[in-house]
């Protein structure tokens, strides 16, 4: 999967992943852009279920989990984040949260580590929507599609969150099946996608559109009103993935103008627009 024509939402929830979860988790990331909700688990505080050998079955697992560096143990964990893990036993739903700040921490510089505290975090939480919403994005900013594919839908079925949608497509996508990605880019619940997730879903339907070699749907599948937006959330990307198509066309002095425009609203530098721009200038 190429960087251009790539979501990338993984970066978008990266930035914004660390809000209400801790107070100096905002260091390394940011504020969630959303939220799932509360989990949807049946199972009530203080019940038994699951039996006791299922419980020692977890056991294992839990006893390989990374390590929790200790400035995570000196952060104060949101109220809301431990009220959407109500349904875990105390000290379980302590620790799932500070592997999920662990994950937040992580995830701008060592993503593969990012990753394990997402596994740690989905097998002591398996029926949180957004543990497994988070557990899926590691996944995906780790290379890791057939586990993100398998978390992100998990956490659709229980939040029924559809911003999720776009990367599960691009999960997909990421596996090698641009037809499967974009059959789901037609499913109904791409339909409840806001503003934001419709442009991500072009995103991913043009690169799937461009693993086909189908050059001319990718780009259409990029023309719309809100490439002439200003939006510091995909701007830079829809801009720079439409620059980018045009140049494998072959039209280079428009592909030029639109990496121009690409960087010039791309704030924090996530793409390198400005050196595509000047090298094809040169051409």
């Amino acid at each position: 999967m190429d960087k251009s024509s790539r979501s990338d939402r993984a970066r978008d929830s990266r930035s914004s992943l660390g809000k209400g979860m801790g107070k100096g988790s905002g260091k390394r990331a940011g504020g969630l852009k959303k939220r799932t909700g509360a989990s949807s688990s049946s199972r009530k505080p203080g019940s038994n279920r699951p039996k006791r050998v299922e419980n020692q079955k977890r056991e294992e697992p839990r006893r390989l989990e990374p390590e929790i560096p200790q400035d995570i143990y000196r952060e104060e964990i949101d109220k809301q984040l431990l009220h959407e893990l109500s349904s875990l036993a105390s000290d379980n739903a302590e620790q799932t949260a500070r592997h999920l700040l662990a994950l937040v921490y992580f995830m701008p510089e060592d993503p593969e580590r990012a990753y394990a505290h997402g596994v740690a975090a989905s097998a002591r939480a398996a029926r949180v929507g957004r543990v497994r919403e988070l557990a899926g994005i590691a996944a995906y900013n780790a290379g890791k599609f057939d586990v993100a594919l398998r978390e992100l839908k998990t956490a659709f079925r229980i939040t029924g969150d559809p911003s999720m949608w776009p990367m599960i497509c691009d999960a997909q996508r990421g596996l090698g099946e641009p037809l499967k990605a974009i059959e789901l880019t037609k499913a109904p619940e791409a339909k409840k996608l806001d503003k934001d997730g419709q442009v991500e879903l072009r995103i991913v339907l043009s690169g799937a559109r461009r693993d086909l070699g189908e050059f001319g749907a990718a780009l259409t599948a990029l023309e719309c009103k809100e490439l002439g937006e200003k939006n510091p959330i995909w701007s830079a990307r829809l801009r720079y993935a439409y620059a980018d198509v045009l140049e494998v066309l072959g039209r280079i002095d428009e592909a030029a103008e639109w990496f121009e425009k690409a960087a010039a609203v791309d704030i924090n530098q996530e793409t390198d627009a400005r050196e595509r721009s000047l090298a094809l200038k040169k051409e």
